[in-house]
Formats: structure tokens, sequence, C-alpha cells
């Protein structure tokens, strides 16, 4: 893995002194039938497993109407400069929008790859801000998780994309992309910041162009590790700066004519796309799982998530593990394996142990899969 060298940029307030506006807000789902006790995950870098409780899954190349999805809100807000940057940032609900595409389509209605889009506009902008475009989730309640969203960056310079969960400005994790890096037609640069204290930014080159086609940004989050990946192979792992309370996840799409970061504005209006967001975490509250997991050992209660360990293709259907979606997808059962029960507390692995009638409590799926914990879980 190859390192490259960038500024380190002025601490990057997203929000000084303004409040996010909802456009619409709308009741989440809990996912039912087939994997009503949760997800199992697997962490490539040390082939285990760990299960979580909740998911989000967003199929993003079908999304015709933005407003009738049910996990996303766009974003309007407006912040003046911050440290060197030259203009404020306008984020839009205009400068979100969808583009849809059958399975079989060389592009979605705009022409281009489908997916959700987020545009940056050219130019020296009118207002002080340039428009820009961003969408969270309407969760706040996640913590820990594996993180995962089909990503085409845009080759227009002087902007700054994003795929991240947060808290608040002392707790994010990052993945972004600045185009100004994309120099070289078979390598690129990405940021993977920590948002902590202090801020921890990792440099890192990947062996493609992340505006050449879609690729799979995941980062998994567990107690006391954050692990980064892209189509499913580790690029970076770290334990420091990692955050212990909940948040929830943002795309964003931005430029502010910064120096040291962003550049631009872009020369020409530019958007990046994202084609799914796939998220299997555990929450702060109960939120219905104690009822609708009434059973652990029953075959389809625990799902496994398949791993992308290829760049996703666009015109093919993703792979989606929640019922509710209705699509063709690689999830299943999770595979059983022998039920010793732990003398250490450990679980999972190739060791096997199930803390399930252990006198450390029961952390484990009957599976012998780690959960993750979550606060309300433990001797559940």
């Amino acid at each position: 893995m190859n390192m490259v060298t960038v500024p380190k940029p002025a601490r990057r307030k997203i929000k000084t002194g303004k409040v996010r506006a909802q456009i619409k807000e709308r009741p989440f789902l809990l996912v039912s039938a087939a994997c009503e006790c949760g997800y199992s995950t697997h962490s490539i870098n040390t082939n285990e497993n760990e299960v979580y409780t909740d998911a989000l899954e967003s199929d993003f190349l079908r999304l015709k109407d933005f407003n009738s999805q049910e996990d996303w809100n766009r974003q309007v807000w407006d912040t003046p400069p911050v440290g060197t940057a030259k203009w404020g940032r306008n984020h839009t609900a205009a400068n979100v929008r969808t583009n849809p595409g059958p399975p079989a389509a060389e592009g979605g209605v705009e022409g281009s790859d489908p997916g959700l889009q987020l545009w940056v506009s050219s130019g020296v902008p009118q207002g002080g801000s340039v428009p820009s475009g961003e969408v969270a989730t309407r969760r706040r309640d996640m913590l820990y998780g594996s993180f995962r969203a089909g990503i085409k960056y845009t080759g227009e310079r002087g902007t700054c994309g994003s795929f991240f969960w947060q808290r608040n400005d002392d707790a994010e994790i990052d993945i972004e992309f600045l185009s100004k890096l994309y120099t070289d037609p078979s390598k690129a640069d990405l940021l993977l910041v920590i948002h902590a204290s202090p801020d921890i930014f990792r440099p890192t080159t990947v062996p493609f162009r992340p505006d050449f086609g879609y690729h799979e940004y995941r980062f998994d989050w567990t107690p006391g590790r954050i692990t980064f990946y892209t189509d499913g192979k580790l690029i970076w792992e770290t334990e420091k700066g990692v955050p212990s309370e909940a948040g929830g996840l943002i795309l964003n799409h931005w430029s502010n004519g910064d120096p040291g970061w962003s550049n631009g504005p872009p020369a020409k209006d530019a958007h990046m796309e994202f084609s799914y967001v796939k998220a299997y975490f555990n929450t702060t509250s109960d939120a219905g799982y104690k009822t609708r997991c009434q059973d652990r050992s029953k075959p389809d209660a625990i799902c496994k998530v398949p791993d992308q360990t290829s760049p996703p293709e666009p015109r093919k259907n993703t792979m989606f593990v929640s019922p509710e979606k209705g699509l063709p997808g690689q999830g299943g059962p999770a595979p059983p394996s022998p039920k010793k029960v732990t003398p250490d507390a450990t679980c999972g692995g190739s060791n096997g142990y199930t803390c399930l009638g252990s006198e450390h409590g029961d952390c484990c799926s009957s599976y012998g899969f780690w959960y993750v914990l979550a606060p309300w879980i433990s001797g559940f």
C-alpha cells in the first residue's frame, strides 16, 4: 500500500453556526420475517464474523423519486467561508437528484451511470457560497457496525466528496475524495479521516481511479477499532480516535475554494454517484429487536451478509439481504458452527465458542458469532 502526502487542512467545520433543515421526515421501517435476529458480517482481515441487530439498505440505482424512500433526508444549509476557504457552502435540495436506470441499461435517465447524484455547481458563486449536495440518514442511533457504499466519483477538478458516519465535529469516521489529486490514470489517492481529538488524516493510494467506475468503499467500526476497505481489500486499520457514542451516515459533495482541500469551484457542473448504501449496525435502544427476535436458533434468524470483493457492477442487481427489498441477493442464513461453551468469554472465529449458557453472559448468537454489544443487549 502506497502513501501520498497532502497538506493537512484547517479544521473542517461543516456546520458552524448553522442548523440542518430536513426536507421531509418519515418513520423508519423495521425488518421483519427472515433476519429478525440480526445480520452476520465478515471481517475480511481477521476472518471472523460479527452480528448486528439492524440494517439499512438503499438501492439508488432504481430510485425514481427521492421522497418515495424513507431512510434519507436532503440537507439544506448554508455556511460562510471557514479558515482558508474562498467561498461558503450552500447545500441545496436541487443539487440532490435521482438518476434511475434498469439493470440492462447503459446508463440512467440522465445519460450517465445510474445512481443517486450529488452535484456541485460550477463557476463563481452568485451568493458567496458554492451550491452543493448532501443527504443524511434519519436514524442517528447507529452505534458500531459495517458501512458500505457503491460510489463513482467525478473527474471534474475542484470538489470534495465524502461518505461518512458522524456524531458531531469531534466524532466522525470519513472516507473523502479530492478530485484535484486525480492525475494518474491507473491509481488515485483517498483521504481516510477520523475526526477526534486530535484529528487523524491517513492519505492512501488505491490502484484505480474513483471517477472511472463504481467501487465499494467500506468501513467497519467495532469497539476500539476502525477498519477501511475498497472492493473488499484492506487499506487501513486504526485503534486511535475510535468513537463510542451513536450517530448517523452522511453523503455529500461540495466545494469552497479552499486551496488546502477542495480547491474549486469546478469549471463545469460536477456530480458524484452512489449506487447503494448498506449499513449493518447496532442501536442505542431496543428499537423492537427483542420483540421481533424470538428464536435465534432458526436457520434464517441471522442472515449472512456477502462481501463485495470486486468493483460492483451497476447494470446488475445489487446484493441485498433485507427481505423488504425483494431483490435477488447472495445472502442467506448464517452458517452454523459447533456449539462449544466459551471458557474465557471469547466467541466466534476459529474456536467456535458460544457465550450461550456460559458464566460470562449471552454475548453471542447461537451460531457462535460475536454480537458487537449494544448497550441494551447484554443478558438478552
